[in-house]
């Protein structure tokens, strides 16, 4: 567990995912990254692009060696931090709740003719 002054318990986990969302340059990305700690109402983890503060990002966990595992199904979060690591970004993001899945809400449509992976 970490020590940070949060609402909700982190703990501190490398497991694999694969974030998928829109980068800062408006193009939809896909990586892999392994999650640095979670908890009930968000998670971190570093990736290679910048993503904006704000965006909607699905998170789906990964097997043991970075397979997808076909039981497991994306979940989304929203971007609220964004910190340059060296050649990497270091991103904090909360799980998204149910009301903001509504018309009013952060955009969630993805076209899957510009995914590309990283």
């Amino acid at each position: 567990m970490t020590d940070e002054r949060r609402g909700d318990q982190r703990f501190l986990l490398h497991t694999w995912v694969q974030i998928t969302g829109i980068d800062k340059s408006g193009l939809q990305f896909v990586e892999r990254s392994r999650l640095e700690d979670i908890g009930d109402s968000g998670c971190r983890f570093s990736l290679r692009g910048a993503v904006p503060e704000g965006s909607v990002i699905g998170v789906m966990p990964l097997g043991r060696n970075g397979e997808i595992l076909l039981d497991e199904f994306r979940r989304l979060f929203v971007v609220i931090w964004v910190k340059r690591k060296g050649k990497r970004v270091t991103v904090g993001a909360r799980s998204l709740r149910e009301d903001e899945l509504s018309d009013g809400g952060p955009q969630t449509s993805f076209s899957t003719s510009q995914i590309y992976a990283k």
